[in-house]
């Protein structure tokens, strides 16, 4: 399973957000709004006209890394579930005009690497812009290459 901050790779689609909890799933066809496995909303991508995510970012390049050793630690040292989950984020659509905000899940305690979070923005801008790319959505391994180029500024 291929991941770039918060992009991952899923069955024939691209995931923004923990696909186990609230993410989108980029779909050739439409952007799907999820909690886990159920469906909260289809949005064919005609209709989109931005996307944009709202989750914390940090300049350390391995937050996920950190995040999990201090998690592991504190729950060695109380000998049990500290309890402690990601925030959830958001993500504003704006679908025919209409903005709508919906939750989005972190994979990790902790900011993305803000790079990451521009190339994954990047991209989703580019596949807004060009609907004859959106058929990477389909085996989208590649599109987390695109994405880390987006996010150095050479895509």
């Amino acid at each position: 399973m291929k991941r770039y901050g918060p992009l991952i790779v899923v069955s024939e689609a691209l995931a923004v957000g923990d696909p186990g909890r609230h993410h989108l799933r980029l779909t050739p066809d439409a952007v799907i709004i999820r909690e886990g496995v159920d469906n909260r909303g289809i949005v064919p991508w005609a209709d989109v006209e931005q996307i944009a995510l709202d989750v914390p970012t940090t300049r350390f390049r391995l937050p996920g890394l950190v995040g999990t050793i201090l998690l592991g630690a504190l729950t060695a040292a109380l000998l049990t579930d500290p309890g402690v989950d990601p925030d959830d984020g958001t993500v504003t659509m704006t679908v025919d005009g209409e903005v709508r905000t919906v939750p989005l899940s972190r994979h990790h305690v902790g900011g993305y690497w803000a790079p990451t979070v521009a190339g994954a923005h990047r991209l989703i801008a580019h596949l807004i812009a060009h609907p004859e790319q959106r058929a990477l959505l389909a085996h989208p391994e590649q599109l987390i290459d695109v994405a880390a180029q987006l996010a150095r500024g050479t895509g």
